[in-house]
């Protein structure tokens, strides 16, 4: 069963095996959605399975496009994954599996280094700070998109973003104490 739409009407008729690689095609990418918010395995992995348990209930309802549907997944995890996160008040998850360092020159140590120094200094930003960043940034939603998830004017999250993207900029060029004897 590697046709998508031929899977699509499976999981509609509550065909087990179809729900299984339906939910195989998509997992990793809501499980990271998830993750990316919470930073928590065990909760991005509930929020995992809350989402496909979700789109599984409802899921003969669906007559839109396959195409949409790893979007539509997504879409709920992070729903999902921001509500737990309101209600729990977690920390944010550093980003640092998600950003990409592309020099010739660095060997995979130098590389590593980057990622670490990059990803300490997401966490030093406030929470709404990075959740408007790796909303926008990795999960690639538009403004309007995480203005309505997060109650917020679409203004307001391009504002924030902006002061999102300009302070990890500074926190970036200016090294904290113990970095500047790293190199």
């Amino acid at each position: 069963m590697s046709d998508y739409k031929t899977i699509l009407r499976q999981c509609q008729k509550r065909d087990r095996r179809a729900q299984l690689e339906f939910y195989m095609l998509f997992y990793k990418g809501v499980y990271n959605s998830a993750y990316r918010i919470l930073g928590n395995p065990q909760e991005a992995e509930e929020v995992m399975q809350e989402t496909f348990l979700k789109v599984f209930d409802r899921i003969e309802d669906y007559d839109g496009e396959v195409s949409n549907m790893e979007r539509i997944l997504k879409r709920i995890a992070i729903n999902h994954a921001i509500d737990l996160y309101r209600k729990r008040k977690i920390q944010f998850i550093s980003l640092e599996d998600n950003i990409y360092v592309t020099t010739e020159e660095n060997n995979e140590d130098e590389t590593e280094m980057q990622l670490q120094l990059i990803a300490d200094k997401l966490k030093q930003l406030p929470e709404g700070y990075r959740l408007v960043l790796n909303l926008h940034l990795i999960e690639g939603l538009k403004y309007e998109e995480i203005a309505q998830m997060m109650q917020l004017t679409p203004s307001t999250v391009r504002s924030q973003f902006a002061r999102a993207r300009n302070k990890l900029i500074g926190l970036i060029k200016t090294p904290s104490p113990h970095e500047q004897f790293i190199k």
